[in-house]
């Protein structure tokens, strides 16, 4: 089932390495879908077959749920989910339907319909409570799954969330996504690579994650030609959050990245909502997180343990 994926990731990272200085390549591992070792199943759901990966200890009270950005998959957690069990933390990562190894679903979802569609997730791993953990459009489905199913929910944490304004949705849903054209020499590939690797060594703390940084840039050029659709972007640009924000009852955390396009929005939320704690993970971009995915998971970890146990 995943050989086709590992020889796509091996063909492209080659490419990809080949662009990069010699010192550069000399200072980065590539594990792959090896970081996605073990753990890994399928549920049936109603947006079809859900991809997702359940490691750490089977006694944790209120395992973590992973929500990814668009247009990522579970492996923007996986190092941190690592982290997680290492630390003897359960946690559950997802694909969004539509990207890594989810079924596409059969027609454009809305935020709640993503965030139903984790109902049978949890009912076939007999979860009943869980703390989430949603990063982009994976906040947003958080945000909502912790509005309409509060009995399912510990504690939410949420980092850089798309609570746009009316004005905003309308510009967004005028916006046109990023079109995937593919190019005879690979460069729809190292464009993508390039601008993802930019954004990180403009950050202040670049300097000192090279080899995570050139990971990171990776994993971003290729997840943009492993999606279906960008489904849940659609879903996201058009979806007013503050209802559900407003709903919220649990214990909430709020992170962000002050080069994120979102930072302003994280701002509104804790304007919106002063009962929600606060930290500022990074000055750098939206990808941050997966360059220092050691240190997220310790502020994660550090905030479900004081609000819903082991």
């Amino acid at each position: 089932m995943y050989r086709p994926m590992y020889r796509y990731v091996l063909a492209v990272a080659l490419g990809l390495c080949c662009a990069l200085p010699a010192q550069a390549q000399d200072n980065a591992v590539w594990r792959g879908v090896g970081v996605l070792a073990g753990g890994k199943g399928y549920v049936t759901t109603p947006m079809g077959e859900l991809h997702y990966r359940d490691i750490g200890p089977r006694d944790t009270a209120a395992p973590y749920l992973l929500l990814h950005q668009s247009p990522w998959s579970m492996v923007e957690f996986a190092e941190i989910q690592n982290e997680m069990a290492a630390q003897g933390y359960r946690a559950v990562a997802v694909d969004t339907p539509g990207y890594g190894l989810s079924d596409p679903p059969r027609s454009q979802p809305n935020v709640e319909a993503l965030a139903d569609n984790l109902i049978p997730l949890l009912d076939a791993l007999k979860i009943k409570k869980v703390v989430l953990g949603g990063h982009h459009t994976g906040a947003s489905i958080a945000v909502v799954f912790a509005a309409r199913h509060p009995d399912r929910v510990a504690a939410v944490l949420i980092h850089g969330i798309p609570y746009y304004t009316a004005d905003e949705r309308a510009a967004r849903a005028a916006s046109k996504a990023a079109p995937r054209e593919l190019a005879s020499d690979g460069s729809h590939l190292t464009n993508g690579f390039k601008s993802a690797l930019a954004g990180l060594s403009d950050s202040p703390d670049g300097a000192s994650k090279t080899a995570e940084n050139l990971r990171t840039a990776t994993w971003a050029a290729m997840n943009r030609y492993i999606l279906a659709a960008d489904s849940g972007r659609e879903a996201v640009i058009t979806y007013d959050l503050e209802p559900a924000l407003k709903k919220i009852k649990v214990p909430t955390l709020v992170l962000t990245d002050t080069q994120d396009s979102l930072h302003d929005m994280d701002l509104r939320t804790v304007k919106l909502r002063p009962d929600f704690a606060f930290t500022e993970f990074s000055k750098g971009s939206l990808l941050s997180l997966i360059s220092d995915p050691k240190r997220w998971a310790g502020i994660a970890l550090d905030f479900a343990r004081s609000k819903a146990g082991k």
